[in-house]
């Protein structure tokens, strides 16, 4: 009875999936992108089977990346000034692929590239497309519609479901056998980075937009999102939430400053007290665990031990389980782990400079330099949220090895974005016919923007 059921909804569904398809191809920027963005928190929650390459995010993606692809081929619109950005993030696949010439493990290397290679091509081909203010709008919509519903998600488990899921009810290792939100998702400790983005977004809207109702609902959203990451227990993003708030407090429009201070001192109380009394259950980890490194001391001295020997020239992409394992007895001291994600670098730089050696960690500190100049350089009225979640995200991956997880290459989308809005904008403010302001034709149906002021280049309030 179930089968015939679930092939009549497949048929009905089918000619929907095809037509929003064939939209995303067509419109990859406009439609693909914000839709990729929004799906980015749920991770192979959204998918068919257990296979990373059959979730929703990882189709849309693929749409994604071929029409802008095509874009590209067929010259439909002229592309922006080359980022420097493209060519250091394509050396450093290329370093990685040419790691699979002596890797450890040609089954993990190939398999790691594989994920790795979609995400640095999809980046690639979003840098190199032009954007407006409403692909950024969309796309920052898309992201805080996809933090807002998977935090919902969350509140659904722990008060309806009866609590979050822990590993047993998972079938994952005895390592997880703690109920927290994001154990079905990302994992709780990536969960909570991939939330900084929404974060941001809304906190910068809630002081910048017109209007008293639109910067409440704003504000609530952003309330909503830093419950999502106290619910998820991670250490490492409730310092990272902490970081992102100070940070858009400093480099965002700076009427907006005083505000950000009060709600970082309020933030702070608000997670002092949940990781103190553990309200319903959210967070609630022993006072051993929040002291503790969760193993990352032992994991790091077996890899700085590990390094010695392969930081010259890489073991493979992907193969740190097999270094740490082949290396741990050799060191005094180190526990031997077990459970899931035991051996797991635990910060990415490790991770990099064992699996591709110092070119690699070279081309990878590079990459994020760029980033951080290109999103320096953003105009102050778009500079905070992405400067902000780019050092929320340094701060995440010092604790977490998550490279080939899509919310890393968001954080540069999104600094891609406003690089390219940015100079578009400037352009267009330098080679506009006199008397005829073409800014406001194109973008004053875009809620919440602000025509009454320059928009390019050094004029940026």
């Amino acid at each position: 009875m179930t089968t015939p059921v679930v092939v009549l909804g497949a048929l009905v569904a089918l000619p929907f999936l095809l037509a929003l398809s064939v939209a995303c191809v067509r419109e990859p920027m406009r439609l693909a992108l914000p839709v990729f963005a929004a799906l980015i928190p749920f991770g192979e929650r959204l998918a068919v089977g257990s296979s990373p390459y059959t979730s929703l995010s990882t189709f849309v993606g693929g749409l994604l990346a071929l029409g802008l692809l095509l874009q590209l081929l067929l010259g439909r619109r002229g592309a922006p000034r080359l980022s420097l950005s493209v060519p250091v993030w394509l050396l450093f696949l290329a370093a990685a692929v040419a790691s699979a010439l002596w890797t450890l493990d040609m089954g993990l290397t190939l398999s790691g590239l594989a994920a790795l290679g979609s995400l640095v091509i999809t980046y690639a081909l979003v840098a190199l497309s032009p954007a407006d203010r409403i692909i950024l709008r969309r796309t920052e919509n898309g992201l805080l519609a996809g933090g807002i519903a998977v935090v919902c998600y969350g509140v659904f488990q722990l008060t309806v479901l009866g609590g979050f899921p822990n590993g047993k009810s998972l079938g994952l290792p005895s390592a997880a056998t703690t109920g927290r939100f994001g154990n079905d998702l990302l994992g709780p400790d990536i969960e909570s980075i991939s939330l900084l983005l929404p974060l941001v977004i809304a906190l910068s809207r809630a002081f910048t937009e017109s209007g008293r109702g639109r910067r409440l609902r704003y504000a609530a959203a952003a309330a909503f999102v830093l419950l999502g990451i106290l619910m998820t227990g991670s250490r490492t993003g409730t310092l990272a939430s902490a970081v992102v708030v100070l940070l858009l407090a400093w480099t965002g429009p700076r009427r907006a400053r005083k505000g950000l201070i009060v709600t970082f001192v309020a933030g702070l109380l608000i997670g002092g007290a949940v990781w103190v009394f553990h309200p319903a259950g959210i967070a609630d980890r022993t006072f051993a665990s929040a002291t503790s490194s969760s193993g990352r001391s032992d994991i790091w001295k077996v890899g700085a031990a590990a390094c010695t020997k392969y930081c010259g020239y890489g073991s493979g992409w992907g193969t740190f389980p097999d270094v740490y394992a082949a290396t741990q007895a050799t060191v005094p001291g180190a526990n031997v782990l077990v459970g899931g994600g035991a051996y797991e670098a635990h910060n990415l730089w490790l991770l990099i400079g064992v699996e591709l050696g110092t070119p690699g960690l070279l081309l990878f500190t590079a990459g994020l330099g760029v980033a951080v100049a290109e999103a320096l350089r953003i105009p102050r009225g778009l500079r905070g949220p992405p400067l902000s979640a780019l050092v929320g995200l340094c701060v995440g991956v010092f604790f977490l090895s998550s490279m080939e997880f899509k919310f890393f290459w968001m954080v540069l989308i999104v600094i891609a974005l406003n690089r390219n809005v940015a100079a578009a904008e400037d352009r267009e403010q330098h080679s506009a016919v006199p008397g005829v302001d073409r800014r406001s034709a194109a973008l004053r149906y875009v809620p919440g923007l602000q025509l009454d002021q320059p928009i390019g280049g050094r004029g940026m309030p």
